[in-house]
């Protein structure tokens, strides 16, 4: 009973994603995501991964949200008229969470058996404090004009969600669960 409880969502999600007409997720993908904070943008996000251990599924998945960190970074210094300061300040924020993210990726790459949990704990060090500076840039432009508040945000919160998911491969491989954030 338990087995057929942890297959439906997957069977679900999969279906979910073969409807959405993009590349085909492997099993190792859709078992990941199911219980991840947004399965659906896990799976989407993931769905070309050739990983085949966890841990190359969450390199994976750190590297895509430090890809959209880049993405956002590129899209907010193309804002015109020139940005409001709080636009200025999450720059640098989003920014940093790049950089992070990258750290951690980097980070995970150097796992082996004599160093996992201290490796684990850097990693997930790391995306936490991107997933920090993405919810600190939120925060900074909740007063702009309601026009730049919804185009910034829209971005900045896509980003947000792959960090989280990464997040939660991460802390899913150190045999925990982060905070539902």
């Amino acid at each position: 009973m338990a087995a057929l409880l942890f297959a439906l969502p997957v069977l679900l999600l999969h279906l979910f994603v073969l409807a959405a007409g993009t590349a085909t997720p492997s099993s190792l993908v859709l078992a990941s995501c199911a219980h991840s904070r947004y399965p659906n943008l896990c799976i989407h996000t993931l769905a070309s991964s050739a990983a085949r251990t966890p841990t190359d599924l969450a390199v994976d998945s750190i590297s895509a949200a430090a890809s959209s960190a880049r993405n956002v970074t590129s899209f907010l210094h193309h804002l015109s008229p020139p940005p409001f300061p709080a636009v200025r300040d999450c720059v640098e924020q989003i920014a940093d969470s790049g950089g992070q993210l990258s750290s951690a990726a980097a980070e995970l790459r150097k796992l082996r058996p004599e160093n996992s949990q201290w490796t684990l704990d850097n990693a997930q060090t790391w995306v936490s404090a991107a997933l920090t500076n993405e919810d600190t840039c939120l925060d900074a432009i909740r007063r702009l004009p309601a026009g730049v508040h919804r185009s910034v945000s829209a971005h900045v919160s896509e980003a947000r969600r792959v960090t989280c998911n990464a997040l939660y491969l991460v802390a899913h491989l150190a045999g925990g669960s982060p905070h539902r954030r």
